[in-house]
């Protein structure tokens, strides 16, 4: 693999878009054959946090879903710190390319837990009766609004420069990029545009993955683009873009931790609780911009997402509240928006989303 390869491979790793998928998830006794492709550039499936010790029970292997992004960065940290190996715990990662894509695997006992977004995806698995709840935050956009968040609202350069667009009032109409119409990209643009007067239906929303985002602003083919770091920062230092919004949604959460059903069950309280111990430690540890980019950390990040070290230090973080705590007003609003989008054909009471067991609700 050459230079420029590897590097577009391991760009398209940190958006959580696999490069060469290998192998699926094992059937685990059902005769259905998996649909989840994993990729790693070793062409290995998984990585394991190694633990065991002379004197405790024999370690507990977990299976976890993940996509390579910062917004993960208590998993990594607790991971290479030990704490999974403190509470008796072996995480086995399995890479996917979106967590939406395991869901029926957390419900079927084939995976345990999952790493992703608060989804239209989600939300429909748990209506079909799929057996998963959130039980955590993993993270957050900055609350400040004079922040540049980690996944800003970017407008092509020469619109910006010739002054047609130099306000969120002046996408009206304009192509925009999503990822995806139901994720949270939508819903944070969506609070961004109710600021100025619009909806998400005011723009022509153009599907698109986050990498061809990039190429779509740089030959014009699209206005105005929300890219997710490292890409936004690289959209910028090329020239081909500048921030039109800083924060779409201050302080709202980006990212969750989802069980399943394994973890569900009430004899798997321990286990779970165990679980949340090693990442409620390494989140705590991650409590300013400073502790986030520290060199251990930055040596963490660039080994799990085989970006630079350098590279990483210049993206704006994703924040990490203390004990990985739900804010659940901003839960039930990210549930509300994608019933009124008709995404969803109801909206699920608080019970059936959060499991109040484990979850730590932020005041």
């Amino acid at each position: 693999m050459t230079k420029s390869l590897a590097g577009i491979c391991n760009i398209l790793l940190l958006t959580g878009l696999a490069c060469a998928p290998v192998s699926g998830l094992a059937n685990s006794g059902h005769s259905e054959r998996s649909t989840v492709n994993i990729s790693s550039s070793t062409g290995e499936a998984m990585l394991l946090a190694q633990a065991g010790s002379a004197g405790k029970q024999p370690m507990r292997t977990l299976k976890a879903a993940y996509v390579t992004s910062l917004s993960f960065s208590p998993l990594f940290r607790a991971i290479e710190k030990g704490y999974f190996k403190d509470e008796n715990i072996a995480m086995k990662l399995e890479l996917v390319r979106s967590v939406s894509t395991a869901t029926a695997y957390l419900g079927r006992g084939q995976l345990d837990l999952g790493f992703g977004s608060f989804s239209d995806s989600l939300l429909n698995a748990m209506l079909r009766g799929v057996e998963v709840k959130v039980v955590a935050s993993m993270s957050y956009y900055a609350k400040d609004p004079a922040v540049l968040a980690s996944a800003p609202i970017l407008v092509r350069k020469q619109l910006w420069d010739s002054g047609e667009i130099r306000k969120l009032a002046d996408l009206k109409g304009r192509k925009v990029a999503f990822n995806s119409k139901g994720g949270i990209v939508s819903y944070i643009v969506s609070k961004a545009l109710g600021r100025s007067g619009l909806t998400v239906d005011d723009l022509d929303i153009v599907q698109m993955r986050f990498p061809d985002q990039m190429v779509a602003l740089a030959n014009g083919a699209i206005a105005a683009s929300v890219l997710v770091e490292p890409l936004a920062t690289a959209a910028r230092s090329k020239g081909t873009a500048v921030v039109l919004e800083k924060n779409p949604a201050p302080g709202s959460m980006a990212t969750v931790l989802i069980f399943g059903k394994n973890l569900l069950v009430d004899d798997e309280a321990p286990t779970a609780k165990a679980v949340l111990r090693a990442l409620r430690r390494a989140a705590n540890e991650l409590q300013s911009p400073e502790a986030i980019m520290s060199d251990e950390n930055l040596a963490i990040w660039s080994k799990y997402t085989k970006i630079p070290a350098p590279t990483i230090k210049k993206t704006a973080p994703y924040m990490f509240a203390r004990d990985l705590a739900i804010d659940v007003d901003n839960l039930l609003d990210q549930q509300n928006y994608q019933f009124k989008s008709g995404n969803i054909a109801k909206e699920i009471p608080l019970d059936g989303l959060i499991d109040s067991r484990y979850t730590v609700r932020a005041h």
